[in-house]
């Protein structure tokens, strides 16, 4: 569950959960509050405590896939060459490489490979698993695509910023899988240790397919406390296109940068929008995704013996790399993007950096589906993070922040978690306006006032039951409940 205490850090709530067995599992300052676990019998009489605004059931989250069908399509293509070249990157490089700068990669850890020796200066996991390595294959792929230097290939598969650090923020294990209030007590993290380890570029391959209004919506408003401590937020657009309308959250939110994938084969002139980009308008009618990157037979470093390694042979290049297809690559190469940008300029705030990366985009692709967004050019990106007088304003002026006080059910997307509402304590979805007691939700409780960057109170993840399949992610089925891998999003 996540508990939320009527006057944040007064750890009251704390000792509530404690003398009704439970335990605290994170502290989640970034909503006023914390997760934690505890018995279903005691939920009644932990709701009702004075000292507790609030309690909620948690709900999950999980990398998104292109689908069986189309996994096996996009495993047999070649490795994709010309991405390199699409968006002037082999020139970028001999100006800047990231050095001096940290990129937070929110995922499912990263493996040990020589690629990232030395660079991956901290890890931190809030999974079971408890050791900071990557056992699905998806944090090391987007890890590898940030900064990779190549040395496993001699310099043949390298990432967009070689010279940045990496932050590992582990929020899923084995199978991909996750849950809101983990990847909340992830963005906490980032908030508390930006400042000390430089993290600039917070990288986030995954969403829901949930559609409640940014406006009100918890996981919206904690990407937009990442932002307001100063760290640009890059998200991927989602893998469920090409219609309208199917941008994942939390890229429906208007402040972060969020990014959809381009097809190949190469070159400006000939690149396209993936057909399995999401496309928007968001449910606030704002125009998704911000820029478009290349994201389709990205070749970047395997997790040998990982999930994704284990059940798609056909993506291997090598012992080293592996090819990957979704608009998670695409974020990926965003977020070198910006590391390079903050080298250059490292006093960028990130409204900045964003009305860079979307202004010096190249827009032969705006009368094509994806909203007019433009495919990111690394050379006018650096040119105008090196010539102030060459900007335009920076990005969000006038938009309205998250308050977080919307529908639980609005939160949850297309999938539930279960708790023992049934006959004879039978587990059966929670649907609506409910808490896992069944007992009505009332928002007005979970205070917008009560939110702050060091009070949170607890969340308290309810186990889900329903079963999850590696071989059937689908980037079309992006859920509340789960990540998923292929085409990664």
């Amino acid at each position: 569950m996540i508990v939320r205490e009527r006057v944040p850090s007064s750890h009251a709530g704390a000792l509530i959960v404690q003398q009704l067995g439970g335990s605290v599992t994170h502290q989640l300052p970034i909503v006023g509050g914390f997760s934690a676990r505890i018995p279903w019998q005691s939920l009644a009489r932990l709701r009702h405590a004075r000292e507790i605004a609030g309690i909620w059931p948690d709900a999950r989250v999980h990398v998104s896939d292109l689908g069986g069908d189309a996994n096996d399509l996009y495993d047999a293509l070649p490795p994709n060459t010309a991405w390199e070249q699409t968006i002037g990157l082999a020139e970028a490089r001999s100006r800047a490489d990231g050095a001096g700068v940290t990129v937070a990669l929110l995922d499912t850890g990263i493996a040990d490979v020589p690629d990232l020796s030395g660079r991956v200066v901290e890890r931190v996991d809030f999974t079971t698993e408890r050791d900071g390595l990557d056992r699905f294959g998806h944090g090391t792929h987007m890890a590898g695509i940030i900064g990779g230097d190549g040395t496993a290939s001699g310099g043949g598969f390298t990432g967009v910023a070689p010279g940045a650090d990496i932050v590992s923020v582990k929020v899923a294990g084995a199978d991909g899988s996750t849950d809101v209030s983990v990847v909340l007590a992830g963005l906490q993290w980032v908030i508390s240790n930006a400042p000390r380890l430089n993290i600039r570029v917070l990288n986030l391959s995954f969403g829901t397919d949930a559609v409640q209004s940014y406006a009100i919506d918890p996981l919206d408003y904690g990407i937009e406390q990442v932002w307001a401590a100063g760290v640009l937020v890059v998200v991927a657009a989602g893998n469920r296109g090409p219609s309208p309308g199917t941008i994942d959250k939390p890229g429906d939110d208007p402040f972060v940068l969020t990014v959809g994938a381009t097809a190949g084969p190469g070159g400006v002139e000939n690149e396209t929008v993936a057909a399995f980009s999401s496309q928007g308008p968001t449910p606030d009618a704002f125009a998704k995704p911000d820029v478009v990157a290349p994201g389709t037979s990205i070749v970047s470093l395997r997790a040998p013996g990982s999930t994704v390694d284990v059940l798609r042979p056909a993506a291997r290049v090598d012992e080293s790399y592996f090819k990957g297809t979704g608009t998670s690559q695409a974020t990926a190469v965003a977020s070198g993007v910006a590391a390079l940008l903050f080298e250059v300029d490292p006093s960028l705030s990130p409204d900045e950096a964003k009305a860079i990366i979307t202004d010096s985009a190249h827009h032969e692709l705006a009368a094509q589906p994806g909203g007019g967004a433009g495919l990111v050019d690394v050379v006018h990106a650096l040119d105008e993070a090196g010539t102030p007088e060459m900007r335009t304003p920076p990005a969000n002026s006038g938009l309205t922040p998250s308050n977080g006080l919307g529908s639980i059910e609005g939160s949850r997307g297309s999938f539930h978690v279960l708790a023992p509402l049934g006959a004879g304590g039978a587990l059966v979805p929670v649907v609506g306006e409910i808490d896992v007691l069944g007992r009505p939700w009332v928002a007005k409780t979970w205070s917008a006032a009560l939110w702050s960057a060091s009070d949170w109170i607890a969340w308290l993840a309810q186990p889900w039951t329903s079963g999850w399949v590696a071989k059937t992610w689908s980037a079309k089925t992006w859920s509340a409940k789960t990540w998923s891998t292929g085409a990664w999003n």
